[in-house]
């Protein structure tokens, strides 16, 4: 079909993946991420990187730079050791939660963006963006 992108059954942005930014600065993994991180019930450590340009979070369970180290998520799926990298990246979590769902696999790991931040802005003719 013209304009449209083909989506596979097996697309894991079909399923539900995401983490949320609470009010308190923590970052949290849904039931769906820990079921694909293996970490239902257990301690998980992931690296978290940035994407300054498409205001992005990546996680990974591996990094390639020894001298990173890793946020340490507890068996609820809950890091409270993340608000200084939210904070450092204008995350305004003290508004209120800020739910990101997954994007894409990049490098064996994965990115989320927020809600409705796919969309690019327009300028009308008299202007004005849209």
């Amino acid at each position: 079909m013209k304009g449209f992108k083909a989506i596979s059954s097996d697309d894991k942005s079909m399923e539900d993946l995401s983490i949320t930014i609470d009010k308190q600065g923590r970052l949290c993994l849904n039931a769906g991420m820990r079921r694909e991180l293996e970490a239902e019930d257990n301690k998980v450590s992931l690296y978290l990187f940035f994407d300054q340009r498409g205001r992005r979070i990546g996680l990974s369970k591996k990094s390639d730079d020894p001298n990173v180290q890793p946020f340490n998520f507890d068996a609820r799926g809950y890091c409270s050791r993340a608000k200084s990298f939210l904070l450092r990246n204008e995350f305004d979590y003290k508004s209120g939660a800020i739910q990101l769902i997954f994007d894409e696999h990049i490098d064996g790991g994965y990115a989320f963006r927020e809600k409705g931040s796919n969309y690019t802005l327009r300028q009308e003719k008299n202007g004005n963006l849209e």
